[in-house]
């Protein structure tokens, strides 16, 4: 499914993951790498891996704990914190198979228009180089807040408005749950779909890109937000 939307080369799972790990870990195997256009397994099986560690242990959809955290802190938490939404059914020919139909991500992150890596430290490490070059790429707002990714619909599976469904339904966790009134996200604009879905659901863009001097085909990556309330 992930591979038909992003393109990506085909990846097999690790066998060393649990049947829950890989059921929850399939969807997000293929994500896009925005600065080369290529997938690297490790990095990417390992990376979420790593941001969903605290909800593999703790599965729920409360936002992440970081009240009271200094910024630096609230960072690291909300890295291993990511609420991954799969949706799926039995197969019909295997009482323990499942077909992934679709998958969505919201995790925190600053508002300063980065496309994140797999790693959130490697996030880090990019502002850190993009401040000691001098280059002036200001969050929108002085806390973290809520960033959708990776939503993803099995080619079978379109047209049934289960994109739509999965952004409203991680958009009322962002409001509802977690507090906040507003979520960001970015888009290919030359995703026509993808474009089309958030638009038409109040998407505006932020007017605002990544665009270090290293970025490459990054910076083309439109930066989009909703006020949720």
């Amino acid at each position: 499914m992930i591979l038909e939307a992003f393109g990506a080369e085909a990846i097999a799972l690790s066998s060393d993951l649990s049947s829950l790990e890989q059921a929850l870990i399939q969807p997000g195997v293929g994500l896009l790498n925005a600065y080369s256009g290529a997938v690297a397994y490790t990095e990417v099986l390992s990376g979420l891996r790593n941001r969903m560690k605290d909800r593999l242990q703790n599965s729920d959809i409360s936002i992440p704990p970081i009240i009271d955290a200094t910024h630096a802190d609230a960072e690291t938490i909300a890295g291993k914190s990511s609420l991954v939404l799969v949706l799926a059914r039995k197969q019909s020919d295997d009482i323990f198979g499942i077909d992934v139909l679709a998958t969505v991500e919201l995790r925190l992150q600053p508002t300063d228009a980065k496309i994140p890596f797999s790693y959130p430290w490697l996030d880090n490490v990019e502002r850190k180089v993009a401040k000691f070059f001098g280059l002036n790429i200001s969050p929108k707002d002085s806390d973290l807040q809520p960033y959708l990714s990776n939503l993803c619909v099995a080619e079978s599976a379109r047209g049934r408005r289960i994109g739509k469904s999965l952004v409203r339904c991680v958009e009322k966790i962002a409001s509802d749950t977690w507090g906040f009134s507003k979520i960001y996200l970015h888009v290919d604009l030359e995703n026509a779909a993808a474009f089309s879905l958030y638009k038409n659901e109040g998407y505006e863009d932020v007017g605002s890109r990544w665009n270090p001097f290293w970025a490459g085909g990054a910076a083309d990556i439109a930066y989009f937000v909703k006020k949720l309330r």
